[in-house]
């Protein structure tokens, strides 16, 4: 029997002996904590699904044979565990508490779909990669509700990811924002709080992720702060969200600026137990393009960067930073502090993998960070990410990063639900616990369809993979730019009206893939991949109804569409850039 495994074991064997596994007691033994106990509960509820049967839970110095037994051997820094399925029952164990718990996960998969039935076995497992992080835009249009963050936390927990960042902007109650904060658009302390403690119970470490130089478009804007913006005069662009993207980046120079973003550090380090802070320091694209013009720009970004840097470690936190400024000025990788951690970011289909090496040539200790292809989209382009993540990956583990973050961005508005990110989240979990494994292999999609999908045919991968691919015909973010004016540029392809029925075309095959998507399945999942089949799809007519002037008969089928996608989107979200996304398509459409 081959069991349906993400991330794959290093090392298991099956036999063809079966043990029932109704009834049986849960043991922890004494060393294991209360996160031990409430996995065993989670563990416990999905034994019932399967067999009917609702075990018991307890906890000894020796438990015993014919039990589901979870072992905890000592207090090492491992995340190693083993697993022995034989005559005298199921047996956990591991050096830590963490082992213990991926133990659990790797249970709960091996039971999925069994009715109780489990193979005779023997699992050794660790990981490749000490760090295994997902980054989560909760800054560009999409601020989730604390329950729908646990939702994603629980989905890291259950694939072994230990790490997550949310990207943070203006999304938080900063007391420099308050003046223009909308309240259905940020985190509160309070939140951020709880959300800290729900990602401990789940081995994870919740990094502090905070813009401290670029991308302060919101706070630049203000009247009290306008004079820290790089920029003395902007014109500002009818597309909110690429102004946001581009702009602002503070003034380096300015000693108030410094100031200023220490006042921001110092509100949100203390919400964190995580020994890391990730300063961001990412696209300064306006440094030295207005007040500091004519200066280094090397020169200053360093300065700037340092004198963060030590504050932060000031804090007793170990820096992190995005690498890619540092990349296109490598003289200047040598004078930062040794112990900053370099985030290595590359999205491309296929990856630069020399950025990697030079951050290892330089002695930088570094993470890997690809991308899930979710933003500019309303559902992830798997043929693209895979390539980018599996790259990423395989780079970093060459060449000795400490891990790798996988990021999920929300350009334009966060159209994508989490739902529609999560094969490239649990395939960057995949290669970086076992990197030897297959991940192109059928039995992975195999794997991935059943755990994920709860789709045993692989039909809804296939139908995932489809929609991306014809995403790429007009995504989201090519027609927000078309949307508000801007010419588009995309190979030898004219936009010119007789080439609408191509979009009309996208369009029916998009509505194809979201009634198929109906027929396999049920629950939130797959409302969620129905609802972006059928947002490309209305992107589509509306870029066919642009060029050639058509009159569209779809007005009921949209608003039924607003409707669901509002449900969806409140569903784990507060309300933040909800009505301008629906507004463009609206206006798009029938305007």
């Amino acid at each position: 029997m081959n069991y349906n495994l993400v991330p794959y074991p290093k090392k298991i064997e099956i036999s063809d002996e079966l043990l029932y596994l109704g009834g049986l007691e849960i043991v922890l033994n004494a060393k294991c904590d209360s996160r031990i106990f409430k996995a065993a509960k989670t563990l416990k509820t999905e034994l019932e699904a399967e067999t009917g049967v609702s075990p018991k839970i307890n906890k000894a110095f020796a438990p015993k044979n014919g039990t589901i037994r979870i072992l905890v051997t000592s207090d090492e820094n491992t995340e190693a565990y083993s697993i022995k399925i034989d005559e005298n029952g199921v047996e956990l164990t591991a050096k830590s508490q963490k082992g213990a718990f991926y133990a659990i996960q790797t249970l709960r998969q091996l039971i999925k779909g069994s009715s109780g039935y489990i193979s005779y076995l023997e699992i050794e497992d660790e990981p490749d990669m000490e760090n295994r992080g997902f980054y989560h835009d909760v800054s560009r249009g999409r601020v989730p509700t604390v329950e729908g963050e646990k939702k994603l936390i629980d989905i890291l927990a259950y694939y072994k990811i230990n790490s997550l960042q949310v990207y943070i902007e203006h999304a938080f109650d900063f007391e420099e924002y308050r003046c223009f904060l909308d309240p259905e658009g940020y985190l509160t302390a309070e939140e951020i709080l709880e959300l800290d403690d729900y990602c401990y119970e789940n081995f994870i470490d919740f990094v502090p992720s905070l813009s401290t130089f670029g991308h302060l478009y919101r706070l630049l804007e203000t009247k009290e702060y306008k004079h820290l913006c790089e920029l003395e005069e902007f014109e500002h662009n009818p597309n909110m969200w690429k102004d946001r993207m581009l702009h602002h980046t503070i003034d380096a120079s300015n000693p108030e600026s410094f100031a200023l973003i220490c006042s921001l550090i110092d509100q949100y380090i203390p919400l964190f137990r995580s020994e890391y802070f990730n300063i961001c320091c990412d696209e300064t694209f306006d440094l030295c393009n207005g007040r500091n013009k004519g200066k280094d720009k090397a020169a200053l970004y360093l300065e700037f960067t340092t004198k963060l840097i030590d504050y932060v470690s000031s804090k007793g936190k170990r820096v992190m930073m995005w690498g890619d400024i540092a990349l296109n000025h490598p003289e200047i990788i040598p004078s930062f502090p040794k112990d900053t951690i370099m985030l290595c970011w590359d999205y491309a289909n296929t990856p630069n993998v020399a950025n990697i090496e030079k951050f290892a040539e330089s002695g930088m200790t570094q993470m890997v960070c690809p991308g899930c292809s979710s933003w500019n989209h309303f559902c992830e382009v798997i043929n693209y990410a895979k390539s980018n993540i599996v790259g990423m990956i395989d780079g970093g583990v060459k060449n000795g990063a400490m891990g790798v973050l996988n990021t999920a961005w929300g350009d334009y508005g966060h159209v994508c639900p989490l739902n529609c990110t999560l094969y490239g989240l649990v395939l960057g979990a995949a290669r970086s616990w076992n990197n030897t494994y297959d991940v192109y292999s059928p039995e992975y999609e195999t794997a991935v369809g059943e755990l994920l999908y709860n789709d045993k045919t692989g039909k809804t991968v296939d139908l995932v993979k489809k929609l991306g691919d014809l995403e790429q015909v007009m995504s989201w973010g090519l027609f927000v730019l078309w949307h508000y004016g801007e010419m588009i540029y995309w190979g030898d392809f004219k936009f010119v009206p007789e080439n609408a029925y191509i979009f009309a075309d996208n369009a029916q095959k998009c509505f194809e893939i979201a009634d198929e998507l109906r027929k396999l399945g049920k629950g939130e999942m797959y409302f969620d991949l129905a609802l972006t089949a059928e947002a490309t799809a209305f992107v589509n007519l509306a870029a066919a109804r642009i060029l050639d002037k058509r009159t569209l008969d779809c007005r009921s089928a949209f608003l039924k569409w607003c409707e669901d996608y509002e449900k969806s989107w409140r569903r784990d979200n507060k309300t933040s850039d909800l009505f301008l996304i629906t507004d463009i398509l609206r206006r798009s459409l029938f305007d």
